[in-house]
């Protein structure tokens, strides 16, 4: 796991006004890994959409062998996903995006359901957009409602015991618990866990008291319908949200939460 130095403290960063994120050029015919969250979000130059959607247009030039990593589609578009979250997308330049995947579900309609995914995902999960509100009950039952918490920085976590990376940042989610306790701050968890028994053990024996939605329904515990709406490829995923609910970081993980 990278880990920035100094510490940056997520209350400060989401307060201060947005800055930027710079997109390393795609050399490869797919996507390369998605990049270490950045803590300075820019507005993306009109030139690094142009290498996005030219590296989208390589990923579908042509079939996709076997044993190749392109031969997951899925994985090549939420890798491109993950770029796009990494910086800020002009109106003009997010209606270009959508207008090419747009194209290309209707040019491989084989992965047009695959392609529709990340194209909703667009105008709802990335950086600038108010998320999605999320309705349903916590551990306990009673009903919550991620637009209760607006007026506060939230950090918002899909996260699982099932999830060894996940359990690594139980630390940090407890130094953050701490050290915002008086703030205007929450952390909310999205539980991909087998059952709400599980969910419960799990925070309560980490010692973290914050709020979480359960969302393991599905037999294979990653397909809730919260995970889904949120378009949560890998776990853990993070959304660091302002106090007007807009998204300000995604996946930022680690210290680099504070």
């Amino acid at each position: 796991m990278h880990v920035r130095s100094p510490r940056v403290i997520v209350l400060s960063l989401c307060l201060a006004a947005a800055s930027a994120a710079t997109l390393a050029a795609q050399t490869m015919v797919g996507f390369t890994d998605p990049p270490s969250p950045r803590l300075d979000v820019h507005p993306f130059t009109d030139a690094e959409v142009d290498d996005l959607i030219g590296t989208l247009d390589r990923v579908f030039a042509g079939p996709l062998p076997a044993g190749d990593p392109l031969a997951d589609p899925e994985l090549q578009l939420w890798k491109f996903m993950r770029w796009v979250q990494t910086g800020e997308l002009a109106p003009t330049q997010e209606a270009r995006v959508v207008t090419r995947l747009d194209r290309l579900a209707l040019e491989h309609p084989q992965y047009a359901t695959l392609i529709e995914r990340q194209r909703s995902a667009i105008p709802a999960l990335t950086i600038g957009k108010v998320a999605p509100d999320i309705s349903g009950n916590d551990l306990d039952g009673v009903r919550f409602n991620l637009s209760d918490y607006r007026g506060k920085v939230v950090v918002l976590t899909f996260s699982g015991n099932w999830c060894g990376i996940c359990r690594a940042q139980y630390p940090v989610e407890r130094r953050l618990l701490d050290m915002y306790k008086d703030a205007p701050f929450a952390m909310l968890g999205v539980n991909s866990d087998r059952t709400l028994d599980v969910a419960r053990q799990g925070l309560a024996e980490s010692g973290l008291a914050y709020r979480s939605w359960w969302d393991g329904y599905a037999a294979s515990n990653v397909e809730g319908p919260i995970s889904t709406a949120y378009n949560v490829y890998g776990w853990p995923t993070t959304y660091v949200l302002d106090p007007q609910g807009v998204i300000r970081f995604v996946d930022v993980r680690q210290d680099d939460l504070g």
